[in-house]
């Protein structure tokens, strides 16, 4: 899980991330340790890679879908 690993090395803690997404100081601790949620939400997620400076896709975001090299009408 790249949050704690981010969160280290940025100096910030998890709780102070959770407040900073707007949730409760131990949302974050609880989805590294329980899962809970199984997914962040795609606002929070967003706004976590932002905070953090990274590719949503390092929090767990999938690729997004592109037409490259498909046929064009």
């Amino acid at each position: 899980m790249r949050i704690p690993q981010l969160a280290n090395e940025q100096g910030r803690s998890l709780a102070s991330l959770s407040a900073t997404i707007g949730r409760n100081p131990a949302y974050l601790q609880q989805f590294v340790t329980r899962g809970s949620p199984r997914r962040l939400p795609e606002e929070e997620r967003r706004h976590l890679a932002i905070v953090l400076n990274v590719d949503e896709r390092e929090l767990g975001a999938r690729d997004p879908w592109s037409p490259v090299g498909a046929d064009r009408v």
